[in-house]
């Protein structure tokens, strides 16, 4: 029975092992990390389409949610590495109001400029050509690099 033993921890060991190595090769690659979806937010079609025209080389998804910026932060803050070296708020609008924002890495990179998939979160929601569409609600956009 000792033996038998013997053998068969060999066995699971390499077993072990290539389940280890699989999964982290499938990091490394980008694969294992996918955006996960804010309870409750919707996709904004028109305005996925939008930011990925304006952005060639990259697809965008767009999602909206009328809870609060700090909310989705906090959601978002417990599963991906904030990239802090973006100033914490944008522009201020024309009517005097501070936009906020907070870009993530989703992959697990070490900034917005080497990650090849990344988020931002913003209120208000900015959109259109002419950036008038101005919604007061928290815009989700998630930003991968072809």
């Amino acid at each position: 029975m000792d033996q038998r033993r013997v053998t068969l921890r060999p066995a699971r060991n390499r077993t072990f092992l290539h389940r280890s190595l699989v999964l982290v090769f499938a990091a490394s690659l980008g694969l294992a990390q996918a955006l996960t979806p804010f309870p409750g937010a919707q996709r904004d079609e028109k305005a996925s389409r939008e930011a990925s025209q304006s952005a060639p080389g990259k697809v965008s998804e767009v999602y909206t949610t009328n809870d609060s910026f700090d909310k989705v932060f906090a959601f978002y803050k417990g599963l991906y590495k904030q990239d802090t070296a973006m100033p914490p708020a944008g522009p201020k609008l024309p009517s005097g109001k501070q936009v906020q924002w907070a870009f993530f890495l989703v992959d697990g990179g070490t900034n917005l400029r080497t990650s090849k998939y990344w988020m931002k979160i913003q209120r208000p929601y900015i959109g259109g050509a002419d950036g008038k569409d101005v919604r007061d609600v928290t815009v989700i956009q998630s930003v991968h690099s072809n």
